[in-house]
């Protein structure tokens, strides 16, 4: 099959084809050769305890993952073997059943991270969400498909995770 668009030739070394149409990556010794990995829409439930040995499995170079959709599906939580993906900068977490900020929290750990997608998530619908998420993981460029600019920067608070925390719940029990 021909492609529309010829790969640059430092990719198609590292393809090891000179054309070949965007989608399934090539695969080496079993393994994808891929930095992207699309779960979404799967019935993924808990807290992705097992993504590590997953990734494992179906990269050629696990720690090179830099974009992770795990859209449209359960969530409940973020496991910590999330974090040990280095290079993570895309995370699709929408639609998704996160309730808590202390997880989203928990991101601010992957030191590349730049985009997070949330929306359609229990915590979003927390009064202040956008403010406490960009207080909270402030090395992120984009939140919910949406560019964080300088100015909104300069306007957020010096909000404390746990008085954000603190003051929603006592909103709901009123």
């Amino acid at each position: 099959m021909e492609s529309m668009w010829p790969l640059p030739s430092s990719l198609q070394e590292f393809y090891g084809v000179s054309d070949r149409m965007l989608g399934v990556p090539a695969k080496r010794h079993g393994r994808y050769k891929t930095a992207s990995m699309f779960l979404s829409n799967n019935r993924l439930t808990g807290g992705l305890n097992d993504i590590r040995l997953l990734v494992d499995k179906l990269l050629w170079q696990p720690n090179a993952l830099c974009w992770l959709d795990l859209s449209h599906n359960q969530l409940t939580d973020l496991s910590d073997e999330l974090l040990g993906f280095p290079n993570l900068s895309k995370l699709y977490l929408h639609h998704n059943r996160l309730a808590s900020l202390c997880a989203v929290e928990r991101l601010n750990r992957l030191p590349k991270l730049r985009s997070v997608t949330l929306q359609n998530n229990p915590v979003a619908e927390y009064h202040g969400y956008r403010t406490a998420v960009l207080s909270v993981l402030k090395r992120i460029t984009r939140l919910d498909f949406v560019s964080v600019t300088e100015s909104e920067r300069c306007l957020l608070p010096p909000i404390a995770l746990e008085s954000f925390i603190k003051n929603y719940l006592m909103r709901q029990k009123s």
